[in-house]
């Protein structure tokens, strides 16, 4: 599932590039703009389960939202809608287009509010369209095309861009001390 939520000028060509690249690895995608909670939570509930939920918005460390300020969700609502709708398969994966997607505190807080998501991605600074297209595009290319997990595929992004994405691992984020205290 595809969101587009931020509601700049350059979201449709991020959106339209990543839907194409999606299909171009056989990934059945849908595509949801949402411009307030409410509409957000019926895209999860409406579309299915996902192996991938591509969120295109502004995000800082304590949610996201959209240009217009109709959309303000905090990550651990965002992590319980995700967890009401259930519309993660296994091994799913959170993919966050937005500014400190990546953030420790971000992956906490939905690891905390949901316990189907496994994995969570996102860029470590604030970027631009083009650097979050670029970075996704390495990022899908090395999960889907070549098959390589997860937290490998982010250090490949940082080796191709010098753009920090980080993934977090349900399971190896609940053993880190950190998350525990």
């Amino acid at each position: 599932l595809i969101i587009q939520a931020c509601g700049h000028s350059d979201e449709k060509l991020e959106i339209e590039n990543i839907k194409t690249l999606s299909e171009l690895y056989g990934l059945d995608t849908k595509m949801a703009c949402v411009d307030t909670s409410t509409s957000l939570r019926e895209a999860l509930k409406s579309n299915g389960k996902f192996d991938y939920i591509y969120l295109s918005s502004h995000g800082d460390s304590e949610g996201f939202g959209n240009q217009s300020k109709t959309l303000d969700v905090k990550w651990a609502d965002f992590g319980q809608i995700i967890c009401d709708t259930n519309c993660l398969k296994d091994g799913s994966i959170l993919l966050l287009s937005c500014c400190r997607g990546g953030l420790n505190e971000v992956a906490y807080d939905m690891f905390l509010s949901c316990f189907n998501i496994e994995y969570v991605v996102g860029p470590r600074q604030s970027l631009t369209s083009s650097d979050l297209l670029i970075g996704f595009n390495l990022l899908l290319y090395n999960l889907e095309h070549r098959g390589i997990d997860p937290i490998v595929a982010c250090d490949k992004v940082l080796k191709g861009t010098d753009i920090r994405f980080k993934c977090f691992d349900r399971m190896e984020t609940e053993s880190d001390p950190a998350f525990i205290s």
